[in-house]
This record gives C-alpha cells, sequence and structure tokens, in this order.
C-alpha cells in the first residue's frame, strides 16, 4: 500500500513538471501553483526587455539582461507568436498587442530535449516552446497560448514580481506576504521517494498536504501566509508564527529524523510563543516515535491501525465544530499517541479512549497541537481538509 502511494506521488510529480513546462494543445494551468514552485522546476530564469514586436507577422525580440538563475548563453530570445492558439483571451493578437518596447519581461524555463518555458509580462503569463537544433536556444522560440490562472501564481507589475523572484532565490521566506499575515513555515516533502527524472531537473514539488493547508487563506479573521521547507534544520523558523509539522517528518518506517539541536529550537519556539502543529508519524512496534521536541511528559508514538473513528471530548467539542462540523468517521488518523497527562489537553481519542487522535500542550508562551492524522495521499488529506482548516482556526486564535 505505502509503495503505490509513493510510486503515486512520482506520477504526479511527472505531472506538474509536464503540464507546468510542456505546453500542448490543452495544457492549461488547472491549479494553483506556488511561485517557489515555479522557481523549482526550471533550470533557467532569465530577466529581460521587449526590443521589439512586429505585430505584422506575429513576432517580437526579447533582450536578456540578467541570468538569475543558471547560465543561458542567450542575449536575445526571439519569438513567433503566430504557432499560437487562436481562441479568445489566448491568442498571438491579443499578445502582440500587450507587448510593448520596452517592457521588462521574465522568462522562466526548462532546458532539456529542448525549450519549455513559462513567461511573465505585467499581469499575463504565456507559454513558449523550442527545441533544439542547429541554432539551439537561439532559435525561434514558438507561441502556444496565454494562461489566464497563472494568475493565481502572480498577478502585478513586472518589476515587483522580479524583486519577489530575487528575493526568494536569495534565500528570503514570505517576501510576498501581506502585511500583518501570519506566518506558517510547513516542513513537509520527505516522506516520500525522492523526486525521479531523466532529465538534470530538480524539484522539491510541493505535496498534497502542503497544497490543503495553502487552500486554507484565512482563520481566526486573520490572512495565512505559507512556506515549505524540506530541510528538518528548520531554518528561518524564527521568522514564523506557526510550524506544521508535515506527516511522517517526525518519525518514517520507525526512523526518527529530528536532530537534538532541532528538537531545543522547536522548543525554544514553542516557549517564546510559536504554535507547532505535529501531523501524522509512522512508528513502528520496535521503535515508538520519540518526542524530544515536546517540553516534558511521556507521550510517544505508538504503531497503531489506520482508523476514521474517534470520539470526542468536552474539551474537543469547539476545535471539532469550527468552521466545520466533523464527526467520527470523517477523517483518516494513523500511528497514534499515548502516554498523555493531567497538562495536556486532549481533544478527540480512539473510540477505546487508549490513543490520542488531537491534543494539545502548553509550553511557555506557545502551544502545541498534536495530531495523528494521515495526510499520505490527495485522497486522505483531501478527506482531511476540514479538520485540517479547523486546526489552523483554533491556533491562529492561540496565537499570543
Amino acid at each position: 500500500m505505502r509503495f503505490m502511494s509513493n510510486l503515486i506521488a512520482i506520477l504526479l510529480v511527472f505531472c506538474l513538471i509536464g503540464l507546468l513546462f510542456t505546453p500542448t494543445t490543452s495544457a492549461f494551468i488547472e491549479r494553483e501553483y506556488t511561485v517557489r514552485e515555479v522557481l523549482d522546476a526550471c533550470t533557467n530564469i532569465v530577466f529581460g526587455k521587449v526590443k521589439s514586436v512586429d505585430k505584422a507577422r506575429l513576432r517580437g525580440v526579447v533582450t536578456v539582461e540578467k541570468d538569475v538563475k543558471g547560465k543561458s548563453g542567450l542575449k536575445e530570445i526571439k519569438m513567433n507568436f503566430a504557432t499560437g492558439h487562436y481562441k479568445r483571451g489566448t491568442s498571438p493578437q491579443k499578445l502582440v498587442k500587450l507587448l510593448k518596447p520596452g517592457m521588462p519581461i521574465i522568462v522562466f524555463y526548462r532546458e532539456h530535449y529542448g525549450i519549455d518555458s513559462m513567461c511573465f509580462v505585467d499581469d499575463t503569463w504565456f507559454q513558449m516552446r523550442a527545441y533544439r537544433g542547429r541554432y539551439g536556444a537561439g532559435g525561434w522560440w514558438t507561441f502556444t497560448h496565454i494562461d489566464p490562472m497563472m494568475s493565481r501564481t502572480f498577478a502585478g507589475k513586472t518589476k515587483a514580481f522580479q524583486k519577489i523572484v530575487g528575493d526568494m532565490l536569495a534565500g528570503k521566506m514570505w517576501v510576498a506576504a501581506p502585511k500583518n499575515a501570519v506566518k506558517v513555515l510547513v516542513l513537509t516533502g520527505n516522506s516520500t521517494y525522492p523526486t525521479w527524472s531523466q532529465t538534470p531537473v530538480h524539484t522539491n514539488v510541493a505535496t498534497h498536504e502542503y497544497h490543503t493547508l495553502r487552500s486554507v487563506k484565512a482563520a481566526d479573521k486573520r490572512t495565512l501566509a505559507y512556506e515549505l521547507t524540506k530541510e528538518h534544520a528548520l531554518p528561518h523558523l524564527e521568522d514564523a508564527d506557526i510550524l506544521w509539522i508535515g506527516y511522517e517528518e517526525i518519525s518514517s518506517y520507525g526512523r526518527y529524523l529530528l536532530a537534538s539541536k532541532v528538537e531545543q529550537k522547536i522548543k525554544t519556539f514553542v516557549k517564546d510563543g510559536g504554535i507547532v502543529v505535529v501531523a501524522g508519524q509512522d512508528s513502528s512496534a520496535e521503535k515508538p516515535c520519540a518526542t524530544g521536541w515536546l517540553q516534558g511528559g511521556k507521550l510517544i508514538g505508538v504503531e497503531s491501525p489506520p482508523t476514521q473513528d474517534f470520539v470526542v471530548t468536552e474539551d474537543g467539542r469547539s476545535l471539532f465544530a469550527t468552521p466545520n462540523k466533523i464527526v467520527s468517521g470523517k477523517i483518516f488518523a494513523d500511528d497514534a499517541w499515548m502516554g498523555w497527562d493531567r497538562r495536556d489537553t486532549v481533544f478527540a481519542t480512539t473510540t477505546n479512549n487508549k490513543e490520542l487522535v488531537v491534543g494539545a500542550r502548553r509550553y511557555g508562551t506557545g502551544l502545541y497541537i498534536i495530531t495523528s492524522l494521515r495526510n499520505d495521499s490527495e485522497y486522505t488529506t483531501t478527506v482531511n481538509k476540514p479538520i485540517i482548516e479547523n486546526i489552523m482556526h483554533y491556533a491562529v486564535s492561540q496565537l499570543k
């Protein structure tokens, strides 16, 4: 079962990269992609300016001014728009009307057997493609279509987007977050087999768990801004308000994954007012999940059978009703927790009342929210979305 889940995850990675950077007659973006996903999927990113536009012949030339990721070796990019979709809203004629000499432009592309690209210029995303040949990337790139759905990734002026891209590539986090947004750092992406590809492109494509979290745009009347990391060292944790430790990121196949320095980092974060939400861990009968990241108590993660059934306690009535009413049988849980004590608030247990499904522990001015959620696939995570949203609402309400 786990093998099939991991295989499906790998195939989804292929679909993501193919959809985002392989234009076809039907390659309109269907779901929302993050800016970081776009950056990670690229071998190259260049900043440039529109040099010329030939409206009669439906062509344009871009002057490359700066390589911001990879070395393109290009001075110009020649674009043939006549090859694109002749449909309202995506046509070559619309694009040449938008482009003006001197306009800044960003070209994101992946180079492998050819060039697959996504370009951005003032509120407009469009796809281009080029094949390797005698002139390589210096030949004519062919237009496919304007992609209106990519405006969910970014909409605005090119200069502003160039700054965001530059800051992100420099390692800065939450650079596009609205003022006073709750900053959520999500540790995710290590619970499935590493991404593999026939091309020398590496991407930390976001997990289903991360995209489910990002669908929760606001909680307790506050905007939420998410960033993901695959690094267990948790860089930028000190800048976050909430840390979401994703499925199997503490323990996987019975292997504990947090170093002692990270454990202390998490404790300090909570003591100083941070909120830590822990999704499901993966214990084995021989190796229960350790809790060095948790201040005090005897709580341990245990091997237990998957379940959808649970019992809500009196303390948990509000959490399981706001903003979504959630009843037993409507979530997926797996390896749970045992050994809680009086300092813990228990929101829900397994039906035998022996294992913790959702609970919380205060430390300093912060809070741990500990769950047994099984977010290991698109299906289970979709089913768990209502409880994930409820937990985020509760977490934000507890920020000091």
